[in-house]
């Protein structure tokens, strides 16, 4: 794995993963997960193809759809023979047989809830680099609330899906009730434990990005990515990349009545990276 985007959910990795796709060497997951169950049922051991395909196959998001539609069939054929091999060796396989499949000769991923898991991934990879994708607290707990997965998460009362994620079998409480504050302290404690994750990486291995940087400075934020992860900074990638960026969502005015359910220890947080924790006056 060259790289992976990291964040506490909702803060724009999705849009960052679209414009990074758009590099013409660039495969990027669109979530995986898997890595993490296979790194608990098998650690850094050698075992059968299969095995890890069918835990591939198992893992599922929230709504109960496969996270990694892998054509199992055709990636069976072209690995026929394949021989027991470690978790990395695998991930290698078939993030360069989705790549080949785009006409892209290397790959990355994009799982925020990875953040927890980084070292694990250095493990296996050692020169694996994270970029971890900040935006305003406020956004990010609006965005939350009209997402299942994090009010499962908050139901549930876990921090991350990938746990979850290995033959999830529906939610079947209630994730309906209002739930502001909870989701204030989940953004809260999602990106602190990515932060104090960081400490563990390989030194100028890991970067924070702001998803307001994306939107306001897409050339200059993704030239710096490029010149951390080692992609070619192209004038026409950078155009092609840009035009991701959706104006009408980007320049829409947000007003941060969330900020209301902060406490002064998320308030704390929010001002130390640089966010206005100003309360507007709606009335």
């Amino acid at each position: 794995m060259k790289f992976c985007v990291v964040g506490t959910g909702r803060c724009g990795t999705r849009l960052l993963r679209s414009m990074l796709n758009t590099h013409p060497e660039l495969f990027m997951f669109n979530e995986t997960h898997w890595l993490v169950n296979l790194h608990d049922a098998f650690g850094t051991a050698e075992v059968p193809m299969e095995e890890m395909l069918d835990i591939v196959l198992r893992t599922r998001f929230v709504d109960g759809a496969r996270i990694t539609e892998l054509d199992a069939d055709a990636f069976r054929a072209e690995h026929a023979g394949a021989g027991a091999m470690m978790p990395s060796a695998f991930a290698y396989a078939a993030g360069r047989f989705l790549a080949a499949r785009e006409g892209k000769t290397t790959w990355a991923d994009k799982t925020p809830d990875y953040g927890y898991f980084a070292a694990t991934l250095q493990l296996y990879w050692p020169d694996c680099k994270i970029i971890h994708l900040i935006r305003g607290g406020a956004n990010v707990v609006r965005s939350m609330a009209g997402h299942p997965g994090y009010k499962a998460l908050v139901a549930l009362g876990h921090q991350n899906w990938c746990p979850q994620s290995l033959d999830y079998p529906g939610f079947e409480g209630d994730a309906s009730r209002e739930q502001t504050a909870d989701l204030v302290e989940l953004w809260c404690r999602r990106l602190m434990r990515i932060r104090n994750e960081s400490e563990r990486l390989r030194p100028g291995s890991y970067i924070e990005i702001r998803h307001e940087d994306v939107l306001a400075s897409p050339a200059a934020t993704l030239e710096r990515v490029a010149r951390f992860t080692g992609l070619r900074f192209e004038a026409d990638w950078m155009l092609a990349a840009t035009g991701e960026i959706d104006r009408r969502k980007a320049d829409k005015l947000r007003v941060d009545d969330v900020l209301r359910h902060f406490g002064s220890k998320y308030l704390g947080l929010m001002r130390s990276l640089g966010y206005s924790t100003d309360v507007p006056d709606v009335s």
